[in-house]
């Protein structure tokens, strides 16, 4: 084999090895959910739940976002569960909650308020709505701490005492070992906290059974790592790195790397990858029929993705549209549903996109019930520049852009329901109702 014959290897000595803390708050938004109505996060019974009715307590098909720990432990429901999955009557002892998005994220940033005490900006980055990571290397001593631990331990009771909600904490030389810290030991601690450093890798890192337990490995990578041979991660660490780079690219070559516990970013770095898609989709309330009404929320969803690429300086050159049929309402011929997409010429105008997208519902719909609906721009370009059809009138592209940009203009200042399409005020309309709503769900204080 000669060259290649030998895997690359690692010095943890020269690799970075700070004091990274990985922070998550446990079952945030159930423990929100707690805290708001004066309940212990670890043992009131609670589910974050929308539902239909006017009535929570009345069996329907809600959709759970969340649980808290007693709930989960009580009921054997995950965090994302549907309404039926619970013991029906309900208990008395369980609360049902609505979601709250826009509470969420105000505790979202009081928590991380909290943080950015122990850190500084380029020290702490947020990684989503519940976890966070701070680099405190550099300021224990301002606080009279000697090791990570007592550094976690110390951000622990502060975001208690404030906010009133526990968060579990990984330790680790860099990102990779604090998030699987985190991940696979500090979350089942009584301490709910756990450190991996590079000396730990053989013990616990490898240690690690369920190969989709690995940060970043899903099903799908998990089924190409076991067409090699590699079902752990220690099967990884130690598989023919050449191999794995051949049949896997450069996500290989990383996994490999991880798998020895090697990640070389700093929370500090400024990096921001460009998106390979953009799209949206939407559930809608009730069973859609009436294809003029599908068509509106079509139309809204375009726009709505239209001024996403529009903020990126971006194009798209190929649409999907995929139309999910409601359960039970099979078409003749058993399918769920359909996705179809079209190549196009590179656009990132409303109306263009809405016209591709009604083209492909209409050649493909059948009058089947519909409650799912998504579109996807792909195959993107980033430029700024005007490039025209060569089939269509110059006068009507260039009208079109600056309709685009006055529209988005107004709603940058206004919101997005200060300028929408007249349909959307029709019976069916999706647009206004939806902007109330924060990921999906609603935000308001009432929920739905």
């Amino acid at each position: 084999m000669g060259l290649f014959s030998q895997n690359p290897t690692f010095d943890y000595n020269k690799e970075p090895s700070r004091d990274i803390l990985c922070i998550d708050c446990k079952s945030f938004y159930a423990s929100v959910e707690c805290v708001e109505r004066n309940l212990n996060p670890l043992t009131a019974k609670l589910v974050v739940m929308s539902y239909p009715s006017d009535n929570p307590r009345e069996r329907g098909s809600g959709l759970i976002l969340a649980s808290s720990p007693a709930a989960k432990k009580a009921f054997g429901i995950s965090n994302v569960s549907r309404a039926r999955d619970l013991p029906y009557p309900y208990p008395d002892d369980l609360v049902i909650a609505p979601p709250r998005m826009k509470v969420y994220m105000e505790k979202n940033k009081e928590i991380n308020a909290i943080y950015k005490k122990y850190a500084d900006e380029s020290n702490h980055h947020v990684y989503s709505v519940d976890e966070s990571f701070l680099d405190v290397t550099d300021g224990m001593t301002m606080y009279g701490v000697k090791t990570a631990y007592e550094m976690a331990r110390l951000i622990q009771r502060d975001v208690y005492h404030q906010i009133g909600i526990y968060t579990t904490v990984g330790i680790g030389d860099n990102p990779l070992l604090a998030k699987l810290a985190l991940d696979n030991e500090a979350k089942h601690n009584k301490d709910m906290k756990a450190e991996w450093r590079y000396e730990d890798v053989a013990t616990k890192l490898w240690g690690i059974q369920d190969i989709t337990d690995f940060w970043a490995i899903g099903s799908k990578t998990a089924d190409r790592l076991r067409k090699l041979g590699i079902y752990s991660i220690k099967d990884l660490a130690h598989a023919d790195y050449y191999k794995i780079k051949q049949h896997m690219g450069v996500v290989g070559t990383q996994l490999y790397a991880h798998s020895w516990g090697i990640d070389r970013t700093y929370i500090g770095q400024d990096y921001t990858p460009k998106s390979k898609s953009v799209g949206n989709s939407q559930v809608l309330p009730r069973d859609y029929r009436d294809a003029k009404e599908i068509e509106i929320v079509i139309t809204e969803i375009a726009d709505q993705v239209g001024t996403r690429l529009r903020r990126m300086g971006a194009k798209a050159s190929t649409i999907s549209l995929g139309i999910g049929f409601s359960l039970g309402y099979l078409n003749h011929e058993g399918r769920g549903g359909f996705r179809k997409q079209l190549k196009v010429h590179p656009t990132n105008n409303s109306r263009e996109m809405a016209q591709y997208l009604l083209q492909l519902f209409r050649e493909n719909y059948e009058g089947e019930y519909v409650r799912n609906i998504a579109i996807n721009a792909t195959n993107l370009t980033y430029t700024s520049a005007l490039q025209l059809d060569l089939f269509k009138e110059p006068d009507v592209q260039v009208n079109n852009v600056k309709v685009d940009y006055v529209v988005d203009t107004i709603r940058k200042k206004y919101g997005f329901t200060s300028m929408v399409h007249a349909n959307s005020l029709l019976e069916g309309g999706r647009a206004i109702a939806r902007a109330g709503l924060v990921g999906g769900h609603a935000g308001g204080m009432g929920g739905i």
